[in-house]
Order: C-alpha cells, then sequence, then structure tokens
C-alpha cells in the first residue's frame, strides 16, 4: 500500500509540487512567528526576584530653603537625616505595616540604571562583574521578597547587609564571560577603578529584574547597605503592608500629618507597586495582545487556506475513494492513506524549507523578531540553534495537526458517498 502511495504520488508530481510549496511556506511563517512570541515573551518565564503584592512606594522630598514653608534649622544634613529617620520609625512601628526599607534605586519597575563595575580585588583578572546598584537598609529584603541563590535566610541575607557587606545577583551576561557569579561569594572587591574602598561579597541572591518582560541578558544587581540613620540624600520609602490592611493605612496616611512630614521632610506619593506595573508594562502588555492576535488570526487563516486546499483535493479524489471501497478497502484504510499522504507532503516540504533556512537560520529568526518591538532585541539573545530547532519541530507538530483536521471532516464526508453514487460521472 505505501510502495503504491508514493508510486502515486510521484505520477501526480505536479498537483503535489504547488502544494508542497504551499506547505513550505506555512512551515516558515509559523516557525519564524513562534520563535519571534517566544523571544517575546521568555522574559515572563523568568524569576522576577521580587514579590510585589502589597509592596507601596512612597516618595521622599526635602522643602527647599526658598520656599515660605521651610522651616530654619542650624544643619540641613543633620535635620534632614533626622527628620527621615523619625517618619520611617514611625512609619515601621505601624501596625498595618509588614516591612520597610530607605533606598535608592531599589525599587522594582523602575527603568533607570546605576552602572558600577566590580572587580575583585584578590585576583588579576580582566574578566568584571557589571551591575546595577541598589542602594537600600537591611528590611529591603523582608519587603521584596528577596531569595539567597545559595540557600540562606532572609533573616542571614538581613544580617550580611547589616554588617556592611555587599549582595550581589545571579547574572548571565557574567556567565557568558566564562564566570559563575556564585564564586564571588566571600570576595573582597571594590567598585571601578577606586580600590581604596574594599567591600565583601556576603551572598549571591536571585537576579532582580526591573520589569517582567525583562530578559536576564544584561548586567547584574548589587544590593548596596545603607545606614538608616544617615542613608542619603535621594532616598525614598519601599514598604510591605500586611494583606488586608491597605486601605485602612491609604486612609491614616492622609489624614494623619504626623505620618506624612516633619519638619522640612515630607513623605508623598503613596502608591502600590502594582500601579507602576500597570504603567511601566503598558505598552509592553499592548505590543504582546496585539502580536499574539496577530499571529493568531495568521494562523487561523493559513489553516483556513489548508483546509481548502485539502477539501479541494479530496473532492477530486471521491472517484478514486469509491473506487478503493468496491475493492475492499475499508474506511479506516481509506483514512489512513490520505493523512499519510498529506503528512508525506509536509515532510517533503520540512526538508526543502530546512535546507534553505538552515544556512541563514540567524538572519531569519532575526528578520521575524525584528518585526515585532524592541522587546525582542535582548530576547533575542537567547535564540539559539536548539531554540530554533525546538521551534521548527513544534512548528511541523502544528501544520501536521491542521493537515489531520483539514482532511479528517472533508474525508469523511466523501466516505459517505455510496460508491455507485461516487462512480456514476465515471
Amino acid at each position: 500500500m505505501k510502495r503504491n502511495l508514493l508510486t502515486q504520488m510521484r505520477n501526480e508530481w505536479k498537483e503535489n509540487a504547488w502544494l508542497i510549496i504551499e506547505l513550505a511556506v506555512v512551515l516558515s511563517i509559523v516557525w519564524g512567528l513562534s520563535t519571534s512570541l517566544y523571544a517575546q515573551l521568555i522574559g515572563l518565564s523568568e524569576p522576577k526576584g521580587y514579590d510585589p503584592d502589597n509592596v507601596h512606594s512612597i516618595a521622599a522630598f526635602y522643602v527647599s530653603s526658598n520656599s515660605p514653608d521651610y522651616i530654619p534649622v542650624e544643619n540641613d544634613w543633620e535635620a534632614y537625616y533626622e527628620d527621615l529617620y523619625r517618619l520611617y520609625a514611625q512609619l515601621k512601628e505601624n501596625v498595618n505595616v509588614e516591612a520597610i526599607a530607605l533606598h535608592d534605586n531599589a525599587e522594582p519597575y523602575n527603568m533607570s540604571k546605576r552602572n558600577y563595575v566590580l572587580t575583585p580585588a584578590e585576583e588579576n583578572d580582566s574578566i568584571i562583574y557589571n551591575a546595577n546598584v541598589r542602594f537600600a537598609t537591611p528590611d529591603i529584603i523582608d519587603v521584596l521578597g528577596v531569595k539567597s541563590l545559595t540557600g540562606l535566610s532572609p533573616e542571614k541575607l538581613k544580617e550580611i547587609l547589616s554588617k556592611g557587606e555587599l549582595l550581589i545577583t545571579d547574572s548571565r551576561a557574567y556567565q557568558g564571560l566564562g564566570k559563575d557569579p556564585l564564586l564571588l561569594k566571600g570576595k573582597t572587591v571594590f567598585f571601578g577603578n577606586d580600590s581604596s574602598r574594599l567591600f565583601r561579597v556576603g551572598d549571591v541572591v536571585q537576579q532582580i529584574k526591573r520589569n517582567e518582560y525583562e530578559i536576564n541578558t544584561e548586567d547584574g544587581n548589587v544590593f548596596f547597605p545603607l545606614n538608616e540613620h544617615q542613608p542619603g540624600m535621594a532616598c525614598n520609602i519601599l514598604l510591605k503592608l500586611k494583606p488586608g490592611t491597605t486601605d485602612k493605612f491609604y486612609e491614616e496616611f492622609q489624614n494623619n500629618k504626623s505620618l506624612r512630614s516633619s519638619r522640612n521632610v515630607c513623605l508623598c506619593d503613596l502608591t502600590s507597586l502594582m500601579v507602576y506595573k500597570e504603567l511601566i508594562q503598558k505598552d509592553n502588555d499592548v505590543n504582546v495582545r496585539v502580536y499574539f492576535s496577530v499571529t493568531l488570526i495568521l494562523l487561523i487563516t493559513i489553516f483556513l487556506g489548508l483546509l481548502g486546499s485539502f477539501w479541494f483535493r479530496v473532492q477530486q479524489r471521491i472517484s478514486e475513494i469509491a473506487i478503493r471501497k468496491v475493492c475492499g478497502a475499508n474506511r479506516k484504510q481509506i483514512f489512513v492513506r490520505l493523512i499519510t499522504e498529506g503528512l508525506i507532503l509536509l515532510f517533503v516540504s520540512t526538508i526543502i524549507v530546512s535546507a534553505i533556512i538552515w544556512p541563514v537560520a540567524d538572519k531569519f529568526m532575526d528578520m521575524f523578531i525584528r518585526m515585532s518591538n524592541h522587546l525582542t532585541f535582548e530576547g533575542a539573545r537567547l535564540i539559539d540553534d536548539p531554540v530554533i530547532l525546538i521551534m521548527e519541530i513544534t512548528s511541523v507538530i502544528v501544520i501536521a495537526i491542521g493537515i489531520i483536521i483539514s482532511l479528517w471532516y472533508p474525508a469523511r464526508k466523501a466516505m459517505q458517498i455510496e460508491p455507485a453514487e461516487a462512480i456514476k460521472a465515471e
């Protein structure tokens, strides 16, 4: 039966050639679209490195001496630290607050970067660790739910920051240079070229992404400890509220002026991180939804085209199906023959497409990736040969399912026709 099928397909090579070309085009499109969509969504599958639930941000401002609301003080710096700490300590004692931290650039969904270079002081190594430095008091561990990659507890991580040591994150970029970030644990490092100030790396924690779509292909992160009594002029507050207390805390914060101001220090812009998430990721979410919708529409159009092609093909073979039934073939045998023929055509088209595309796979995938959006420029770095192969196999399986579905209904209808009726015209 298989030999007869191959002979028949060879005799009908003209019709089959056009169908092979159609399947090759379809496979190329589905393959490219699936890879591009993967490049956009891969960031969502990676851990964020933080838990934004119930976490809220508060901005701290210092009233300018030119403002009519300015209260004269003897020393602005000392007064600022004193008043900021007073507000911070008062919020820390609030019954609705689970954890609170002062920070500078440690807030998730903040797209700014403080680029620093960590250099091991004990080794003469030209490979450096590039980092986005996040300054924060030790309780940032509890506020964001930072997790150790070496199994240390949150209490141990806070103890490390309290001792003035650094916490660094995993870094795919550093690994790409042939280095394991875990090997930096316990090492003495310095920032940039300033070897006069040395710091010890206390532990390695999970990568902290700036948003949920960000790909972990760039720099790592460093948590630099802050003194809660003298944190710096650019500090703000992150706090984690107890579940179910958000409305109560917001109301108290608005109504109790002593929670919001102390002399020239004012706290304002109390905002949930989930609000920042919606604002920062709005464009990304829209782009992904649009791209996914376009991809879905194209797939539906493609499979409607396949349905039309194979429907027409089956209709041309109604008399052949009838003759096979008269000769003793049952419905299952006929159905398997039609499906096998469609899958053989797909197999041939796959070989042709693979032979054409694989030599230029990077350029081919880059074309589809650049048609999507800016997210995929980082995602493209993760599209290596194994991923491309997996996407090709997935695309072939999807098209094979489409072929089976496209053949099932017209073949079923054709096999219900009585042989005498089907071959009457013959």
